[in-house]
């Protein structure tokens, strides 16, 4: 027992060196962190290109967008825009493409077409190629509605003249039919 109570002193005289027996540390759940939101950042507008004359990709994107955007326009918005425009030398040629579009008149555009013939000429190469297919294509309405023109106005004339020689041939007729009404009554009277 000596042993055991030896034992005893000597063990409780150690846990009194080493201090109190550190408690179990009972963990806190962490907070979740809070989530910043930013607002969304507006997405980078891309700067509208300029039209000039130039071959400059971003210019030539502009002009066949002028010309996209001036085929969905009505006659009244063609119109403002063309009083809007001011007097340079790409405001010029915007008022050729206004006019050449194929709600105008037929003499306006004629007009144009020929102007155009003319601006096309002076243009860098690329913007001119650019351009050469709105000439062709309206040198070719120019000349369908020339052409449907010429047919209609001959049309018209033989019309007329299928209406003048109708007349005649009811006016041959009437005679016909008086000359034969005569001979009958000739017939009886000689006859009879």
């Amino acid at each position: 027992m000596k042993k055991w109570s030896l034992l005893l002193a000597t063990l409780a005289l150690t846990a009194c060196q080493n201090g109190p027996a550190p408690l179990p540390v009972i963990l806190a759940p962490a907070p979740e962190p809070v989530k910043v939101v930013e607002p969304p950042k507006p997405a980078p507008v891309p700067l509208k290109p300029e039209l000039a004359l130039n071959d400059e990709v971003t210019s030539l994107q502009a002009w066949r967008d002028f010309r996209s955007q001036l085929l969905q326009m009505n006659s009244q918005q063609r119109e403002q825009l063309s009083k809007s425009l001011p007097s340079t030398p790409v405001a010029a040629l915007q008022q050729l493409l206004i006019k050449l579009h194929p709600e105008t008149p037929y003499p306006v555009r004629f007009k144009a077409q020929m102007q155009f013939s003319e601006q096309i000429s002076k243009l860098t190469p690329a913007l001119a190629d650019l351009f050469r297919w709105d000439h062709a294509y309206n040198q070719k309405l120019l000349e369908s509605e020339s052409a449907v023109k010429a047919l209609s106005r001959q049309n018209g004339q033989q019309q007329d003249e299928i209406d003048r020689l109708h007349k005649q041939t009811k006016d041959l007729q009437k005679k016909i039919d008086a000359l034969t009404q005569i001979e009958a009554g000739l017939n009886q009277a000689g006859g009879g």
